[in-house]
């Protein structure tokens, strides 16, 4: 980054004596993208609330971790970053909550700074004045933002309840199943993008070199792909965006979570669908309403429609109810209930089956609601399922 953004930092403060591991973190909270604002937490134990912490950086990127002394200072941990360069970019208070945001850093519109490189690190001081240093410094490259034709809508971190409460369970007009309750908070740590539509066949076949689909057209969803196909894909894209210098550090092209999922198709709604509590022919493309006792079909008939033929939700995401059920990354047993306390980026990596969600031009309308939770054979394949999506941070 440009001096301008950040503080001279003194090297007095530099004297490591101790590499025992600390529980401070370095957090990425947004990426670094020409033109946007990235940020930064330090994760810490809530024990410390109270000690004054800084970000610290250092440009280019380096990849040694070594003690530095001075006398009668002491500083635990291992620094991370080249002292020759060392800024510091913010400082505050740490709280109890265990992730202290730092300052975010807007980033400079200049394509000059694409591939840029240079890494940041947490520090904290304590009423004795003992300095600890994060366990771990982040390595970050400036990249450019995914291309306009891309349709990726930015998504805020943010907290929301998933699930839904309806009771009582398998009954019309929801449906609702065991395994989408109980209702819980679920915190999206990190900001992301999500594809505004569905990847159409147009989208795939560039990527993948054929198209599955049993109805055929460009800007019609991908369908008749398997879980394992949609993983693939975004393996391919993850590589053509990251050669063209647009893949942000630590971030990937991948299948949504479920909570990512749920968390964009209610965009900050709460009903059962982000139309409300009811959803009607002409809101999506599906088969039935249960609610009006209606059969509906999309404008070409009983089958997919073009992506982004009906309206939008609040956060700009066409398709989030109906067309085709879409890909999560997360595995399941088909069994399994939410738990009942807050959780952060939840996501099950191993299980029998893949999730998808959000119905399709085949289903009736209780399969379409947000919180709907369907499974199926990663190999499977259907016309009814196709996927979407996500440039967001790479998973344990």
């Amino acid at each position: 980054m440009k001096p301008t953004l950040v503080l001279s930092l003194s090297c007095a403060l530099l004297s490591l004596d101790a590499v025992a591991q600390s529980g401070r973190t370095t957090l990425p909270l947004a990426p670094v993208v020409l033109g946007q604002t990235a940020g930064f937490a330090l994760g810490h134990p809530p024990s410390i609330a109270g000690n004054v912490y800084a970000l610290l950086l250092s440009a280019p990127s380096w990849p040694q971790a070594v003690p530095v002394t001075l006398p009668g200072v002491v500083v635990n941990g291992l620094l991370r970053l080249d002292v020759n360069g060392l800024l510091v970019g913010a400082a505050g208070v740490l709280d109890a909550s265990g992730r202290s945001a730092i300052v975010p850093m807007p980033v400079p519109n200049n394509p000059l700074l694409v591939g840029f490189s240079f890494d940041v690190q947490g520090v904290d001081i304590d009423a004795a004045g003992v300095f600890t240093l994060a366990d771990n410094d982040i390595e970050i490259v400036v990249a450019a933002p995914p291309l306009a034709s891309a349709n990726m809508v930015t998504i805020a971190a943010g907290t929301f309840l998933m699930g839904s409460t309806v009771t009582p369970l398998n009954v019309d007009p929801y449906y609702n199943q065991p395994n989408a309750q109980p209702v819980h908070p679920v915190t999206i740590t990190r900001d992301f993008w999500m594809g505004a539509f569905e990847v159409t066949q147009a989208e795939y076949q560039a990527v993948m070199g054929s198209n599955p689909s049993l109805y055929v057209g460009a800007n019609l969803p991908v369908e008749q792909v398997s879980w394992n196909d949609a993983v693939a894909y975004c393996s391919g894209l993850t590589a053509l965006e990251a050669a063209a210098g647009r893949l942000p550090s630590g971030y990937v092209y991948r299948l949504p979570t479920e909570a990512e999922w749920e968390y964009c198709c209610r965009a900050g709604t709460t009903a059962e669908y982000h139309y409300g509590s009811t959803l009607v022919c002409g809101q999506a493309n599906f088969a039935y309403s249960i609610h009006s006792g209606v059969f509906c079909s999309s404008p070409g008939g009983v089958q997919p429609a073009v992506v982004g033929s009906y309206a939008a939700n609040p956060w700009g995401l066409y398709d989030m109810h109906g067309n085709v059920w879409e890909w999560c990354l997360d595995a399941s047993d088909a069994s399994t209930n939410y738990p009942a306390v807050p959780v952060f980026d939840p996501y099950v990596s191993s299980g029998p089956y893949g999730v998808f969600r959000g119905g399709s031009w085949l289903s009736t309308s209780d399969f379409c609601r947000s919180a709907f939770r369907g499974v199926g054979n990663f190999r499977g394949l259907s016309s009814t399922r196709g996927f979407r999506v996500v440039c967001a941070p790479i998973l344990p």
